[in-house]
């Protein structure tokens, strides 16, 4: 199963001038936890979670209206292709620890957002993406931090078994 199949499409964006209040509103708007940021050429530049939103206002002692986009930490994103299989997916989130990823061109254009509630949402017994497959997945998502999931939870996460 590609990750094409599952993923949503045209999801919610920002730009890096305008505010996490104005995130906050698509967020709100589009129902859903994260935004891409992207540039004048559609290329996702950072992500912003709902979360992040709340510990930059509350660090900052800002209103979200007052903190520009751009003055979000920035992490390398992890992303996607349209045309990568689900697991593959599912082995970025569990690596990288978000339940999120935005989905993109070579180019770094962004073409949707796959979640792992999406991935769950099409397992099925004995097909492409079991339940125990998003499990293993959630796991190690949901480990705190400093905690590894137990091996033969990386094994099921990877679809090893």
């Amino acid at each position: 199963m590609k990750v094409e199949q599952v993923m949503t499409v045209s999801p919610a964006t920002c730009g890096l001038d305008e505010t996490l209040g104005q995130a906050i509103e698509r967020m709100w708007d589009a129902d859903c936890g994260i935004i891409p940021v992207v540039d004048a050429k559609g290329r996702v530049i950072l992500v912003i979670t709902d979360r992040d939103i709340a510990m930059a206002s509350a660090t900052r002692g800002l209103a979200p209206g007052d903190i520009r986009a751009r003055e979000m930490q920035h992490k390398p994103v992890v992303a996607c292709r349209p045309e990568d299989g689900v697991h593959h997916a599912l082995n970025l989130m569990r690596t990288h620890r978000v339940r999120r990823l935005p989905v993109t061109t070579a180019e770094g254009v962004l073409h949707g957002i796959i979640s792992i509630d999406d991935i769950a949402q099409c397992a099925t017994p004995g097909g492409p993406v079991t339940a125990t497959d998003v499990l293993g997945a959630l796991k190690s998502v949901s480990a705190p931090f400093g905690v590894k999931a137990s091996p033969a939870l990386d094994a099921i996460a990877r679809g090893d078994q």
